[in-house]
């Protein structure tokens, strides 16, 4: 089989770290190509190195030329020849959906809501995704929330297929260190991630934890960023932050090794979120998450008390002191129980079966074995 792969851009978020993943996982039989609709990003060199051939269009994402676009994309195809193509994320998923081709073609959903606070442009893109999604032969949802499919209902997404929830890689071994006293979140700056509540909430908890620090990696969350310091600034956490309390750590292309130095990974998003990779990633290293109840990630959270309400200081707050309170050992049976769910159910081979064989299916359907 002959699978291309369509991506907006090559930076590092969810869906392109788990295009990699699954590129990593797949049938050794099978060729894989990317095709970027951007230039090369921070997650070129993991892309480049798990598909078998990677190319760059090298539109801006400001670039409002559709139609050359979709002629780039319609290029590759006619010299790739591919037998399914699949798309990921909105901009991507128009020029799939508009691009001439007689290939099978999905679409993976990797987000369950858009506001106000997205670009108005991905929300127009988004509509018209949904109007055309009878070009798709399947649309794939990445979580199985009741708002993953309201979301999939409102854009009219036609031949929604059964989910497929992200996968991540395993380690062999949890690195999970019940003596650390870090609280860790790894997400990009955007109003969806909720990072106004989450530095509001440790400032809330820092007097009563004070052994207690919190470290922000994502693109955009770094000192220079003039949101993220209006956002501690807000939270009444500068001088936090200037303590070294509060850390703005910037991108990391290696959570892995992040990770392994975190008591509990927060997902504080508002809205939006599917089933974030992170939540598998920290899970396979027996990392306990505490989460807001958002999309699927309910999931990643194995003690009740740190599901929390979305956009909620409050709630954080508790959840996070809650954390604080709980002994090395009690932090450790969480871990276990992390550690256990990751080796059951987000084994990254397992994951890139289920979208093979969905593509198997689909090109069965249309008479193409």
């Amino acid at each position: 089989m002959r699978v291309l792969f369509v991506v907006t851009d090559a930076d590092i978020g969810g869906a392109e770290r788990l295009l990699a993943t699954l590129a990593r996982s797949w049938d050794e039989g099978d060729v894989l190509h990317l095709v970027v609709v951007m230039g090369p990003g921070t997650l070129s060199t993991e892309l480049e190195d798990a598909f078998e051939s990677v190319r760059y269009l090298g539109y801006s994402g400001s670039s409002r030329n559709i139609i050359g676009m979709v002629r780039s994309l319609e290029r590759e195809i006619v010299d790739f020849g591919p037998d399914v193509i699949t798309s990921h994320l909105f901009h991507a998923d128009l020029l799939t959906a508009l691009a001439r081709s007689s290939a099978v073609k999905t679409t993976t959903m990797h987000t369950q809501r858009l506001t106000k606070a997205d670009h108005p442009l991905t929300r127009a893109i988004a509509r018209a995704v949904g109007i055309l999604s009878f070009r798709f032969d399947g649309v794939i949802p990445s979580g199985d929330s009741a708002s993953m499919m309201d979301f999939i209902r409102q854009l009219g997404m036609r031949k929604v297929l059964p989910p497929i929830l992200n996968g991540a890689d395993v380690p062999d071994a949890a690195s999970f260190d019940p003596s650390s006293r870090t609280f860790l979140s790894l997400a990009r700056n955007h109003p969806v991630k909720g990072h106004d509540v989450l530095f509001a909430a440790f400032a809330r908890i820092a007097d009563q934890a004070p052994q207690w620090s919190l470290r922000a990696y994502g693109p955009g969350v770094d000192d220079d960023d003039e949101r993220m310091r209006s956002l501690v600034a807000d939270a009444g956490a500068e001088q936090l932050l200037a303590e070294g309390r509060i850390q703005l750590a910037g991108p990391t292309a290696r959570p892995a090794e992040v990770l392994q130095h975190g008591a509990a990974l927060v997902i504080s998003s508002k809205y939006g979120e599917s089933s974030p990779l992170v939540g598998a990633e920290a899970s396979g290293a027996g990392v306990p998450v505490i989460s807001t109840d958002v999309g699927s990630c309910a999931y990643f959270v194995d003690d009740d008390r740190l599901l929390v309400k979305p956009d909620d200081v409050d709630d954080l707050a508790r959840a996070l002191e809650c954390y604080t309170r709980l002994s090395d050992d009690e932090r450790r049976s969480l871990s276990v129980l992390a550690r256990t769910r990751a080796e059951e159910r987000y084994d990254p081979a397992a994951v890139a079966r289920r979208y093979r064989e969905a593509f198997v299916g689909l090109l069965a359907d249309a008479g193409k074995p």
